[in-house]
């Protein structure tokens, strides 16, 4: 029988030393030298007999015992008849596939007596993360504190949210951002969280109600406020700035040259904060938590700006490390996550962006 070493194998280095992640477990095992010699032995395929006879005899059983057991873990896999990595593995990679693996089946103690004994120790430690982030130094336009009325039908919002990818070049009101800003961004009430503290209630729901999520809203052409790149203060519902010099130029540079991305009259960065998760929920699968509340956030900010008049505009295609230069965050703290954008929408209709077309003839 011939066996080779899995492809897309992961390992780590911790202070106790190498460990190797299981495929398809949330498990890892110490690598030893010698399993580590066993598994380069094993390559691209090697005869189970000839593996043990590389061995002094007395080593042997040892060495066949090993690989049944690597094979039983799915580490080394027959040489012929091993069912091929699934697509989505060769395409996405190996770190993708272990952090798949990590965050599953995590276990949230619902109604266990070590779900209070957890809280206990997560709130005694201190150091929980500020719930809004303020630059307080910096100079502000205070936003009008009365939304303008949202009176579209629902149903009419949801038959009209595209995504738009041009734009008349109008401006956007201050009010019309104001507004599209607090229903996006900012708390609407708050309730009590017991021992981790007061909870805001957005119109986005998010993991346990950290609100992890920050904006900086880039302005190009908005009745009334300076262009420049802004942090949103969701507390006081204020733009705070922070660099009068962010032309459409720059982003355009942040984005690909993706047009839409900085065509409207307004981006908007968002980022994460992700410790505010991570304080809570401390374990792989929490990663997850950030992207889900993204997604929420999009589409409140694309319905909002909808029910206004606007047309909305979503990507990732932006460069991470760029953006994170010029939002001056540092990313091991907060990481950029999403654009946004919006403006007066160029479009033959309400139901239609501008560069609609419709499918020919095609399988479904």
């Amino acid at each position: 029988m011939k066996v080779r070493r899995r492809e897309h194998l992961v390992l780590s280095w911790h202070p106790d030393g190498l460990r190797m992640g299981i495929p398809g477990q949330r498990r890892w095992i110490e690598v030893t030298p010698d399993l580590l010699a066993l598994l380069t032995e094993a390559g691209d395929g090697a005869d189970v007999q000839e593996l043990a006879e590389r061995h002094p005899a007395e080593e042997r059983d040892r060495v066949r015992k090993a690989v049944e057991t690597l094979t039983g873990l799915g580490v080394l896999v027959p040489n012929e008849d091993a069912p091929p990595l699934p697509a989505l593995w060769e395409r996405w990679g190996a770190v993708t596939e272990r952090f798949h693996d990590e965050a599953r089946n995590a276990n949230y103690l619902v109604h266990s007596p070590q779900r209070v004994e957890l809280v206990e120790e997560i709130t005694s430690e201190g150091g929980a993360p500020d719930i809004f982030k303020e630059y307080r130094d910096n100079p502000v336009v205070m936003l009008p504190r009365r939304p303008l009325r949202l009176d579209a039908p629902v149903e009419d919002v949801f038959a009209t949210r595209r995504t738009h990818r041009r734009f008349t070049g109008a401006p956007v009101s201050l009010d019309q951002l104001g507004t599209l800003l607090f229903h996006s961004f900012a708390p609407h009430r708050f309730i009590h969280g017991g021992p981790f503290g007061p909870q805001q209630c957005r119109v986005s729901s998010s993991a346990g109600g950290r609100h992890e999520v920050e904006a900086y809203v880039v302005v190009y052409d908005v009745e009334g406020v300076e262009p420049g790149l802004y942090h949103y203060a969701p507390a006081r519902h204020a733009l705070e700035l922070l660099d009068p010099n962010a032309p459409r130029e720059r982003i355009a540079e942040l984005t690909y040259h993706q047009e839409p991305s900085y065509e409207g009259a307004f981006t908007v960065f968002t980022t994460a904060v992700a410790n505010r998760l991570a304080w809570k929920y401390r374990h792989p699968r929490a990663y997850r938590l950030w992207m889900y509340d993204a997604g929420h956030y999009g589409q409140t900010f694309a319905l909002t700006a909808t029910a206004l008049g606007l047309g909305p505009f979503q990507t990732v295609a932006f460069a991470d490390d760029e953006v994170e230069r010029f939002l001056g965050v540092d990313p091991e703290e907060e990481f950029a996550v999403y654009l946004l954008s919006a403006g007066v929408p160029d479009g033959p209709g309400p139901l239609v962006p501008a560069d609609f077309a419709f499918p020919p003839p095609s399988k479904v």
